[in-house]
C-alpha cells in the first residue's frame, strides 16, 4: 500500500467528528461466512486403512461355470474362478496458511476477533476436504494404475457402465431404466444405493415430476438432510445434490459420452452402489481418517506456518457394473 493510500484509509477511519461527538467504525463480531467447507459423498463413501503404496485389493469377475449334461454320460471341462489384482496409488491434499505474529498479536489485544485464529487454522482442514470434494467426480487423472496427474482419477472417469437420456425423454424414467439395466445383470448383484446428481439436474427433475404429478418420496441421507427419492427395481433411491458433480458445455464431447446436442448441457446422475467405493488412507501407525494439521514453525519474518495433509486415493470398485453414469442432455 502506497503512503497516499495509506494517508487516505487513516483520515477516513473516523464516520463523524463533530461538536460532542466522535462516532467510530465498529463491526459486527460474528463474520458472515456460508463457504462450503466439505460434501455429502465423502461423508458417506467408507474410508479404509490403506495396504500401503500403491494400496492393493483383488477382485473377483467370474466363477466356476456349471455345465448341462447327459445324466448317463457325465463329464465336464475343469473351470476355475477369475480374480484379478487392482493397485490404486495414494495422492497428497494439502493445505497451507501462514499467521503474522503481528497480526496475531494485534487481534488478540483489540479483543474484537479472538477466535479467528481459530477458525483461520481449522479451515486449514476445511480447504483440503473441499478440494477432496471437487474431484470424487471429476478429478483429473486418467488412470489408477499408472497416474499422470496429482489429483484423484474422478468417478466420470472411472465409471464405465454409461447410459444418456436424450433432449425431450423423461429423466425419472431413463433414470429408472438404467438402474434396472444395473439390476438385471446376471454376472453380478447389483444394489445401489443413492443417485448422486448436480442440484441442477435436480431441478429438472422436480419440475418433470411437478408436470408429470409424480409426487416423489423423500429420505435421510446424512443426519438432518433429507433428500427427493425415486422408486426404483431396488426401493428408494435418494438423489443426493451435489455441486460438485460437475456439468459440461453444450456441443461438448466427456467423460466418454458423445459430444451432447447444440444448445443442450450434459448434465450428469451417478447411480452409486456405495459400499463399492473405498478411501483407502495412509496416516501412519495409528489409523485416522482425518486430515492431519502440522505447525512447522515460525519463518524468518515471525510469520507461523500451518500445513494440513491427507494421503488418500478414491477408487470406485466395480467400475464396469457396480455403478453407472447417466448424462442428461438439457439447456
Amino acid at each position: 500500500m502506497s503512503t497516499q493510500a495509506k494517508s487516505i484509509t487513516l483520515d477516513a477511519a473516523a464516520d463523524y467528528l463533530g461538536t460532542g461527538a466522535i462516532e467510530v467504525p465498529e463491526f459486527e463480531r460474528e463474520i458472515t461466512d456460508i463457504v462450503r467447507r466439505g460434501s455429502i459423498a465423502l461423508q458417506r463413501f467408507p474410508q479404509v486403512r490403506a495396504t500401503g503404496h500403491p494400496h492393493r485389493y483383488f477382485e473377483q469377475t467370474a466363477i466356476a461355470q456349471g455345465q448341462s449334461v447327459d445324466p448317463r454320460n457325465i463329464s465336464a471341462s475343469a473351470t476355475g474362478p477369475t480374480r484379478l489384482e487392482r493397485p490404486v496409488f495414494i495422492k497428497a491434499t494439502v493445505a497451507q496458511s501462514n499467521l503474522s505474529l503481528f497480526d496475531k498479536d494485534v487481534t488478540e489485544q483489540q479483543g474484537q476477533f479472538a477466535a479467528v485464529v481459530a477458525k483461520d487454522v481449522d479451515d486449514i482442514i476445511s480447504g483440503i476436504e473441499v478440494q477432496r470434494a471437487s474431484m470424487v467426480w471429476a478429478g483429473n487423472d486418467t488412470s489408477l494404475v499408472a497416474p499422470t496427474t496429482t489429483q484423484w482419477m474422478g468417478g466420470l472417469s472411472q465409471i464405465l457402465q454409461q447410459f444418456t437420456v436424450t433432449p425431450g425423454a423423461s429423466i425419472i424414467d431413463g433414470l429408472k431404466s438404467a438402474v434396472a439395466a444395473m439390476v438385471a445383470n446376471a454376472n453380478y448383484v447389483v444394489k445401489p444405493t443413492a443417485i448422486y446428481l448436480n442440484p441442477l439436474l435436480a431441478d429438472y427433475i422436480d419440475q418433470e415430476a411437478k408436470a408429470s404429478r409424480i409426487t416423489l418420496d423423500s429420505v435421510e441421507v446424512v443426519a438432518g438432510v433429507t433428500v427427493a427419492a425415486i422408486s426404483t427395481q431396488v426401493g428408494k433411491l435418494p438423489l443426493i445434490g451435489d455441486p460438485y458433480v460437475p456439468t459440461t458445455p453444450a456441443s461438448t464431447a466427456a467423460y466418454g459420452f458423445s459430444a451432447t446436442p447444440s444448445g443442450n448441457k450434459g448434465y450428469y446422475a451417478v447411480i452409486m452402489t456405495e459400499d463399492m467405493v473405498e478411501i483407502p488412507v495412509i496416516s501412519g501407525s495409528d489409523f485416522n481418517p482425518n486430515p492431519r494439521l502440522f505447525q512447522l514453525g515460525l519463518t524468518g519474518n515471525l510469520a507461523g506456518q500451518f500445513v494440513g495433509v491427507k494421503f488418500d486415493a478414491l477408487v470406485f470398485k466395480g467400475a464396469s457394473y457396480a455403478h453407472a453414469v447417466c448424462q442428461v442432455q438439457r439447456p
